[in-house]
């Protein structure tokens, strides 16, 4: 709900976001409920161009659609607006970015429902995006520029890739030049900041900015769902108190019981503490919210392979692979399953193409340690020499390190990067608790001290 209703002048035309009625010379005009969010989308987006797939998460959250819908849609407003006879060039409101999305380009005159002139307001965007939607209503106003720019940060987030990551702190840091009290913009840079230590900066130094970010976000919106739900994350794996971040997860639950997040994180660490059962319910319910998420299969895959069922992780994978065919995750968990069900040839292919497909140097970790396990001694010592060239440049993850000395049967040098690992404090030390990869390290008297070392249980205080 915006704090004042907004009206859009272009053309010959009015737009009444309140009213949701679009005039024509002072006459109604008929569209369809989605024809005119997919139009205010637009049109608050002026200039700029919106993603097929964001401009679908917006305005279709709960729905599997295909760009055959979106397409339609378009087709409809093109003809009410009289811009469906022009040639492809020549639209004179929505332009098509081929493959990409569309653009509305016609200059546009915001004001509000009192009729004064103002900066155009948009709608918050979790409001429309379910993965990032808030149960209840946000009050203060955003910019249009401030949309945007959060609209793009979260779109290379969720690249999951390192050159993403830093062009989403980017975008997030000039919406929160722009408005410094963007609550959700903070989020966004905390969940960046959050991810990059899990795959590109040592996390004593992501994390501290992550949690620093995510205070700024409650400080100026205590009931920013997203921003509980990261603060849990942080509570479990950094901090390592269960009993406060399970307080976190619970906050962001009762903050948006119907966005797919908050079911997911709180998912996804009790599948990283081993509570496999609670964390496939908890998940499922990420998954009914938002079935078109490759993120969300993957992340129930992954905890579904944690559980040693393997099959139904294989189906999450495939699912999210048919939902975005280069999401290089999905290949990862793919393969690690077919390695763990003895497939050797396949899994390694699929870990292949996620290594290829990412800089990401979890990927080559596990790609060195199927290598190990299939027999293939010299392509993974040349994974691990890879690796540690790495790291003299940037931060690798010791967890990868691991991954690839237990492939080749190397437990002391495995056990010594998972010391490491556990110094790191972050996600990695879940995959150190739970994953079947390390199975066979866990009778050795080194593993299992490494831990009771670790406060990483769900019975924490």
């Amino acid at each position: 709900m915006r704090e004042t209703d907004t009206v859009y002048d272009f053309g010959r035309f009015r737009l009444e976001s309140g009213e949701r009625t679009l005039f024509c010379a002072e006459k109604p005009l008929l569209l369809t409920p989605k024809a005119f969010e997919v139009l205010l989308v637009l049109v608050e987006n002026n200039g700029h161009l919106v993603e097929k797939g964001d401009l679908m998460g917006m305005v279709w959250p709960d729905a599997i659609v295909e760009d055959a819908n979106l397409s339609q849609t378009i087709f409809m407003l093109r003809k009410i607006l009289g811009d469906s006879h022009r040639g492809h060039h020549s639209h004179q409101y929505i332009e098509t970015v081929a493959r990409r999305g569309y653009r509305f380009i016609a200059a546009v005159k915001a004001r509000d429902g009192t009729g004064s002139r103002g900066p155009m307001v948009a709608e918050s965007h979790q409001a429309r995006d379910k993965p990032t939607q808030n149960a209840r209503a946000y009050s203060y106003p955003e910019s249009a520029e401030t949309h945007h720019l959060y609209t793009r940060g979260r779109y290379y987030w969720k690249k999951y890739t390192v050159e993403g990551l830093h062009k989403g702190i980017d975008y997030f840091h000039q919406a929160i030049r722009i408005d410094p009290d963007h609550a959700l913009s903070y989020t966004g840079l905390a969940d960046c900041y959050y991810r990059l230590s899990n795959i590109h900066l040592p996390p004593r130094t992501a994390i501290p900015k992550a949690k620093a970010a995510v205070m700024e976000a409650v400080k100026r919106d205590p009931a920013l769902a997203e921003a509980h739900a990261l603060l849990g994350l942080i509570r479990t794996f950094y901090d390592q108190i269960w009993s406060v971040a399970e307080n976190e997860f619970k906050t962001a639950l009762d903050l948006a019981p119907h966005s797919a997040l908050p079911y997911k994180r709180y998912g996804w660490a009790l599948g990283m503490l081993g509570r496999f059962d609670d964390a496939i319910v908890q998940i499922n319910r990420a998954v009914d919210l938002e079935p078109r998420s490759s993120d969300v299969r993957v992340g129930l895959g992954i905890v579904l392979h944690l559980a040693r069922q393997y099959d139904a992780a294989i189906v999450q994978a495939q699912l999210a692979l048919d939902l975005e065919p280069e999401f290089f995750p999905a290949h990862a968990l793919l393969g690690i399953a077919h390695v763990q069900q003895n497939r050797l040839t396949e899994g390694i292919a699929e870990l292949q193409t996620s290594a290829a497909l990412s800089d990401v140097p979890w990927t080559l970790g596990y790609l060195g340690y199927a290598y190990g396990v299939s027999g293939r001694e010299q392509q993974a010592l040349k994974v691990l020499t890879e690796l540690e060239k790495r790291s003299e440049r940037a931060y690798v993850s010791p967890y990868a390190m691991a991954l690839v000395h237990t492939g080749l049967g190397h437990k002391q040098e495995a056990l010594r990067s998972l010391v490491k690992t556990f110094e790191d404090r972050n996600e990695m030390l879940g995959f150190v608790k739970t994953s079947p990869e390390l199975d066979h390290l866990r009778s050795e008297e080194r593993f299992q001290a490494l831990l009771q070392r670790s406060n990483l249980t769900a019975t924490a205080a």
